[in-house]
């Protein structure tokens, strides 16, 4: 009976080391793969913003057709943070007594407010986001499935991971306003 009982588990260990962990190790680098790519795409889509200065329907649409081709769905999350630059008056009402320094402000513009923009009720032809130089902006880019790496990863391990596998972040200050 006790070589009966050493030899099922030697060959439930055989199985887990010939089949089940080089599938694990296989879906973890198609993970790591997809997180190039995804890497690769925002990068290349904020760098397009920063040296543009505009957002279009075009340019979103496409970032989205490329990352998800990695057979996951991503949330996308935009910041666009705008300068805005007050003069500084000792008195409001009075215009000589302006202090010769100025005020700069941050106006935040999320996700919501810019999808509005490329995106609205009711289409124009000029679905166009615009940025000025010296404003910044931030994507980031999030998987909301679980990845099959993660299901595997879960199976063998017998525990609950989270969704979020592929975590990018990547932005930067615009640097041309060419529209």
């Amino acid at each position: 009976m006790g070589e009966s009982l050493s030899k099922i588990v030697s060959i439930i260990i055989a199985v887990l080391l010939l089949f089940i962990f080089p599938v694990m190790n296989m879906f973890e680098k198609q993970d790591d793969i997809s997180r190039n790519i995804v890497f690769n795409e925002t990068t290349k889509f904020v760098d397009s913003v920063r040296n543009l200065g505009y957002i279009t329907p075009k340019m979103y649409n496409d970032f989205m057709i490329k990352i998800e081709a990695t057979g996951n769905v991503y949330e996308i999350s935009m910041t666009h943070m705008h300068l805005v630059v007050y003069p500084v008056y000792t008195d409001v009402t009075d215009l000589s007594s302006f202090q010769d320094k100025a005020s700069e402000n941050y106006e935040n513009y999320y996700n919501d407010e810019i999808m509005n923009q490329l995106f609205p009720e009711v289409t124009s032809g000029d679905e166009i986001y615009r940025l000025s130089c010296g404003d910044y902006f931030l994507v980031e880019t999030v998987n909301k499935n679980k990845t099959m790496g993660t299901k595997i990863r879960e199976f063998i391990l017998n525990v609950d991971l989270p969704d979020r596998n592929i975590i990018v972040n990547y932005g930067g200050m615009i640097r041309n306003e060419s529209y």
